[in-house]
């Protein structure tokens, strides 16, 4: 038998009127007729592909598969309840860019808060399979169009840059600013390097830095630096590229250096900052710790009392404050782990270590705060701690697999727009009758699908749960 041949017991399956062709192994059905060329001499005549014969199976006819059957089921809840809470969100985006462009960014940012961090190549498939299809239908989604989004997001950055000065313009005048590490197993990476998580993480690092509003638990602005570049040097690429006037600056120990000081206290800004253990400053003001004024302090609903003293300098002060409440736990657990035998917890250690347990050493150039505020304030940092919890956990921002330079930096805007969304959805989740986190808010309205009936689109799967957290979220049950 010939490469070409085709065996009988596959020619019995094809249609009548048909032709069968061997190809590359497989076997192919052909439109087949007769003609007549002029001389009356007859000839067949190969038409187009109609399918294919397999083997165990049958005829199969092109275009007659599950997957080529319109879509009758849509993703609609987590959608709808998304919609009708970033409403805010839109129409900022709709002043920095023109309305095509910011739809896309929005649409993108959306489906990054509603499903966890989505590569590019899923990107189709979420909003093909949802609501924004219908809402949305002439966006093209596709990864090239979408890459080419976020590489001109990174390269030509006027309008995120003037967005970026608009948000710190009109933030409440608190911004944490912090760092979250990105793993990034390629080499080929223009931001990816060895950093100091190198040894946890088993790979190289990008780093994450943003400006954080403590107040209103929204982002300002954002950058990815190298990964072997510190904290302490990529926050000044950030405050670089945008005028920060007249506000608050919170930062942690990573962020402690000369030239940040002057960053941060530049323009009219002020600053509450940690202070590393082995800088003069830690040094000098822990070697006595004799404190010498006391307050209360509430958190989470919790009353602590907190002791403090201060060491005036020229420019700034130095506080001291041990919270008492954080102290006692912290020997509780130091006890437990000595008597558990853990390694390197001794009686001894104990002695030397239970005076510095729930010490705080913050340094600040505001001489007119008092105490209690600055304890208080720079406790609200913890904030975008819990932020950089959703967006690792959550979100599972943790490996963005992109290596180029300008599409990095567009993806981590288009997450920042994701971040923004979340803050107008987490209020408006806060509002609900019942305690319900955004995580479960996300889930349970999931449960409402789109389904098409008679030509229509109709909600189902509606539990009076679900209805009642769909209502009041402000989402319609009804497509209109």
């Amino acid at each position: 038998m010939g490469n070409y041949s085709v065996p009988e017991e596959i020619r019995k399956l094809k249609p009548r009127g048909t032709m069968v062709k061997a190809i590359n192994g497989k076997y192919y059905v052909y439109e087949y007729s007769c003609v007549v060329r002029p001389g009356g001499k007859r000839a067949t005549r190969m038409g187009k592909c109609i399918g294919a014969i397999k083997e165990g199976i049958g005829f199969v006819a092109n275009g007659s598969g599950l997957f080529e059957e319109d879509v009758t089921v849509l993703e609609y809840g987590q959608y709808a309840i998304t919609v009708a809470n970033s409403g805010n969100t839109l129409s900022i985006l709709k002043e920095f860019f023109n309305a095509e462009d910011a739809t896309y960014i929005y649409v993108m940012a959306m489906i990054h808060f509603a499903n966890g961090f989505c590569y590019l190549k899923d990107m189709e498939a979420h909003y093909s399979m949802s609501w924004l299809s219908l809402r949305y239908p002439t966006l093209r989604m596709g990864y090239d169009n979408l890459s080419r989004i976020y590489d001109a997001l990174g390269r030509r950055q006027g309008p995120v840059l003037a967005m970026e000065q608009a948000l710190s313009e009109r933030c409440s005048g608190t911004l944490a600013v912090d760092g979250h590490v990105i793993g990034s197993g390629s080499w080929c990476n223009d931001l990816s390097e060895k950093g100091y998580r190198f040894d946890s993480l088993k790979e190289c690092q990008m780093n994450m830095v943003m400006a954080y509003d403590v107040a209103t638990l929204t982002p300002v602005a954002v950058r990815v630096a190298e990964g072997g570049s510190p904290d302490k040097l990529s926050v000044k690429d950030l405050l670089g590229d945008i005028v920060f006037r007249d506000k608050l600056f919170l930062a942690d120990r990573g962020f402690y250096s000369s030239s940040n000081i002057r960053l941060f206290s530049q323009d009219g800004n002020r600053y509450i900052m940690s202070v590393p253990g082995n800088c003069s400053d830690c040094k000098d003001a822990v070697a006595d710790l004799s404190y010498t004024g006391i307050f209360v302090y509430e958190g989470n609903g919790k009353l602590v009392t907190v002791d403090w003293k201060r060491m005036d300098r020229d420019d700034c002060r130095v506080y001291v404050f041990r919270d008492k409440d954080e102290a006692a736990k912290k020997c509780t657990n130091y006890l437990l782990e000595m008597n558990q035998g853990k390694k390197n917890y001794t009686l001894e250690g104990y002695g030397k270590m239970k005076a510095y347990f729930g010490v705080y050493v913050l340094r600040t150039n505001d001489m007119a705060m008092a105490a209690e505020d600055v304890f208080a304030w720079y406790k609200k940092r913890w904030n975008i701690e819990t932020f950089y919890n959703y967006f690792k956990n959550d979100a599972d921002c943790s490996d963005f697999h992109q290596m180029d330079f300008c599409k990095v930096q567009g993806l981590s805007f288009v997450l920042m727009v994701s971040a923004m969304i979340h803050g107008e959805v987490q209020k408006a989740v806060s509002k609900l009758p019942s305690r319900t986190s955004v995580k479960d808010a996300i889930l349970h309205s999931r449960m409402v699908k789109l389904n098409k009936r008679d030509g229509r689109w109709i909600c189902t799967n509606c539990k009076k749960s679900h209805r009642e957290l769909l209502e009041h979220l402000g989402a319609s049950l009804t497509i209109g």
